[in-house]
């Protein structure tokens, strides 16, 4: 895909990173399948496991991706798998984990039987108090270890953060977060993100390590705070501001789609992140979380989800997929980071754009 057809500026990206390598922990069982650590199990046992899905007839994802690739995750897994039919439900944030959080202590209610999360964090936490189950079967099998936490979190995908701005509004070619603050554009309304997901305070955290004292730069900017990167997208695209300083590629095409006077950029330097993927221990329809997951994890998922160059999948030769031995990023990894050192960022955060 080229930046033509995108509007994508595919620049240098800073360092490359990985994902870092899994831990694997106990899973309790509630499936067909009395699960164990590993994720291979026999055909037969798979088969059941596919069967005991179809008897429960659908899975409900929680899933906090941009619309359009929600959109072609549901129809590609409705299409593969007759007989289980997915519901997804778009959730923001914090919001996920506290409405996770919130059926768990109710077991009785229906709620979420899959996750695909940005705050992988929680989701660790999770598996270590043995709330999640481990996935299993054929692509579970056969995916790659340093793409699995602690055990039983898939990280689905590789997503750069990226900067869009109003061409209409805009006439100077904005390449970077540093040009967010050039004198030049000191009249610039620049949108962004609040800290309405911890993944958001990382990518702040990375922009303080990267540029020191930057945030205190952009805090002085007309910066208006957004609940959330399709919301500060669109507000770009419609002109009420002028530039956003945090998007991800799926947004963008879908604007890039409808003609929005907008272009994307893929900064230099850049830094980027993985949703994570996991079943909850006490899921109404445990089989069929586990059959959403392992697709998810298949060619075919990965497609779904990468979209037309929109991410990178951790998988060889999927179609789509951004080629990672190219990118030059450095991928945000939750495991660096501890709670302490997010509750004092996001105490600076408060005391910078709060009033916003």
């Amino acid at each position: 895909m080229t930046s033509k057809q995108t509007g994508i500026t595919r620049r240098a990206l800073l360092l490359s990173a990985s994902l870092g390598l899994a831990l694997s922990t106990t899973l309790t069982s509630g499936s067909a399948l009395a699960q164990a650590n590993s994720r291979n199990v026999s055909p037969a046992e798979w088969n059941k496991i596919v069967e005991a899905a179809k008897k429960e007839g659908k899975v409900v994802v929680y899933a906090t991706m941009a619309p359009p690739v929600h959109d072609r995750i549901v129809a590609a897994f409705n299409a593969a798998n007759p007989g289980i039919k997915m519901e997804l439900v778009r959730i923001v944030g914090a919001a996920m984990t506290t409405k996770f959080e919130q059926e768990r202590q109710n077991p009785g209610a229906d709620g979420g039987d899959l996750m695909i999360t940005a705050d992988v964090r929680w989701a660790m936490d999770a598996a270590t108090k043995g709330w999640l189950k481990t996935p299993v079967g054929p692509a579970a099998a056969a995916w790659p270890e340093s793409n699995i936490k602690r055990g039983q979190i898939a990280m689905l995908g590789i997503n750069p953060w990226i900067i869009n701005y109003n061409t209409n509004l805009v006439k100077t070619p904005i390449n970077n977060y540093e040009d967010l603050i050039r004198p030049e554009l000191t009249n610039l309304r620049i949108g962004s993100t609040a800290l309405v997901a911890e993944v958001v305070t990382w990518w702040y955290m990375w922009l303080d390590k990267t540029y020191p004292g930057y945030l205190e730069k952009l805090a002085k900017q007309n910066v208006r705070m957004y609940a959330s990167s399709v919301a500060a997208s669109a507000s770009a695209a419609s002109g009420e501001i002028h530039a956003n300083a945090f998007s991800v590629i799926p947004i963008d095409t879908a604007l890039h789609a409808q003609k929005a006077p907008i272009r994307s950029v893929i900064p230099n330097p850049a830094s980027g992140f993985s949703y994570g993927g996991a079943v909850v221990s006490w899921a109404k329809n445990p089989n069929a979380g586990l059959v959403a997951l392992n697709w998810l994890m298949s060619v075919p998922g990965q497609t779904a989800i990468v979209g037309k160059e929109e991410g990178a999948s951790p998988l060889p030769n999927v179609p789509g997929s951004i080629d990672t031995r190219k990118l030059k990023m450095e991928l945000i990894d939750p495991e660096t980071f501890t709670a302490e050192q997010i509750k004092a960022f996001e105490a600076k955060w408060n005391n910078l754009f709060k009033a916003r």
